[in-house]
């Protein structure tokens, strides 16, 4: 019975004092006689700006989601008897968070521009193309901001000033298995993006493919040589077999035809060989006389 007692006033001090921090925080943070968020829980910090996984798109509005895990507080440990186990952790609860995103004119849709490590060239960088919603796809990450602090927001939808999209996959590692005039056949793993969604499950494990790389005359084949120099190569420089560097323009994440815009093969390591001792003839044994 004192048992009990002491588990019903330990669980009132907590309710207490669990107010009067709840409290406190919304005096610190300003949030007194405003609206709270529904996912207060879920974002304690000021912020106007929201990373996810574009679940849908209807019209000017896109659906962004993101998976958060609320840690629960642990009861203070209570004097059991020894034949008693003690009873186990509670699972972390995690929930989707949902926001619905409203483009409008006034909303800047950018992405970050890709970057190819000319030896040679100089190229001019191109200015950034103005995106539309249409450029952005289910499935994508995507940050968005708002004017509006996300804590104090009253429902889940929101006007966005800015939309980012990650930069694209551009580059492809792996072994050239077939040459056909001006175009190669690479195999190579297709690289493992990162995940803007810290909740998601872990992608799978990626898979080696067949990519079809076309050579065209812009394609700019060169490497770093021996002494640290640029060097310049052509196409009959490639071979089957060796393992190169392939950067596009495309997202190779997305297509398995792809144009070069730049080659880099690797200079092939040679092992130094050991040299090995010749036998040495074992002296004649002496005979006696």
């Amino acid at each position: 019975m004192n048992q009990k007692k002491a588990i019903a006033l330990t669980l009132i001090i907590l309710g207490i004092l669990a107010i009067f921090m709840l409290s406190d925080y919304f005096k610190k943070n300003g949030l007194n006689n405003r609206s709270v968020s529904p996912n207060i829980l879920y974002i304690t910090q000021p912020v106007t700006s929201f990373s996810g996984i574009v679940d849908k798109i209807e019209g000017n509005r896109l659906f962004v989601s993101q998976k958060q895990t609320l840690t629960q507080n642990i009861l203070p440990p209570v004097a059991m008897k020894a034949s008693t186990l003690p009873s186990p952790l509670p699972t972390p609860k995690t929930v989707t968070v949902t926001y619905r995103v409203v483009t409008s004119d006034k909303t800047q849709i950018s992405q970050s521009a890709t970057f190819i490590n000319y030896l040679l060239k100089t190229v001019t960088p191109s200015p950034v193309a103005k995106l539309t919603i249409k450029d952005v796809k289910v499935g994508q990450s995507v940050t968005v901001s708002s004017q509006t602090d996300l804590r104090t927001l009253a429902g889940n939808t929101f006007e966005a000033t800015t939309v980012n999209l990650p930069q694209i996959t551009n580059t492809l590692n792996g072994k050239i298995v077939g040459l056909e005039e001006n175009t190669l056949t690479l195999k190579a793993f297709t690289p493992v993006t990162s995940m803007a969604n810290p909740g998601s499950a872990a992608p799978a494990a990626p898979k080696e493919k067949e990519y079809r790389i076309t050579i065209t005359s812009d394609t700019e084949i060169s490497r770093m040589d021996n002494q640290g120099k640029p060097e310049k190569l052509t196409l009959t420089d490639l071979k089957k077999d060796m393992q190169v560097t392939v950067y596009t323009a495309e997202d190779v994440t997305e297509s398995q035809t792809l144009t070069a815009l730049r080659i880099e093969p690797m200079i092939p390591v040679v092992m130094p060989t050991l040299a090995v001792p010749s036998p040495v003839a074992s002296p004649s044994p002496i005979l006696s006389p």
